[in-house]
């Protein structure tokens, strides 16, 4: 059972990695794009009209990615308060309920998000250069960003399962990837 968690966990860092260096590169694009929009309306007195639409869809992809990543890092809002003083195996019980309900929500997501994908093809950008689907700047950031959740909380789940099973070698403390890379520098 250690082995295909393993496994599992692997995938969701290198898919993590992904996402990191996606939300890096979005973010550089929102830093230019607005810096080039500043200078061309202030300086050429000119404004590119591409630019600001640009940077909103860049901001709408990134802070998906950033919600997916945050789950990965263990670092979303977290009341452990009333759990700290549970014994091991019902602290374990009720991180699996709680990545279950999690998993529900983000299932019910999905299976919405398909649909209005569908609606939202419909239209395209308003000012970009070129016509892109609507889509690809609010549903399907969502559906991407919760699938890659859904994956994340199925595994946090599995470990859970296989440490109250008694599994050996299973590392739970600090989330899929790791510590983040700022708090590395912190120890």
């Amino acid at each position: 059972m250690v082995f295909p968690l393993r496994l599992f966990r692997r995938i969701l860092q290198y898919i993590g990695h992904v996402e990191r260096w996606l939300g890096v590169a979005l973010i550089a694009i929102m830093v230019i794009a607005i810096t080039t929009q500043v200078f061309t309306r202030y300086v050429f007195n000119r404004p590119i009209i591409w630019v600001e639409e640009l940077a909103t869809y860049s901001f709408i992809w990134s802070a998906f990615i950033g919600a997916s990543l945050g789950l990965k890092y263990g670092r979303h809002i977290k009341i452990e308060t009333f759990v700290d003083y549970l014994p091991a195996h019902a602290k374990a019980a009720s991180r699996i309920l709680i990545n279950l309900i999690v998993i529900a929500v983000l299932w019910l997501l999905v299976r919405e998000v398909g649909k209005i994908i569908d609606i939202e093809s419909r239209s395209t950008s308003v000012s970009l250069p070129w016509p892109v689907p609507r889509a690809w700047f609010y549903s399907i950031p969502l559906a991407a960003s919760c699938v890659s959740m859904l994956a994340t909380c199925v595994y946090l789940v599995l470990v859970e399962v296989a440490t109250l099973a008694g599994a050996k070698g299973i590392d739970t403390k600090e989330g899929v990837m790791g510590m983040p890379p700022s708090a590395q520098s912190h120890i």
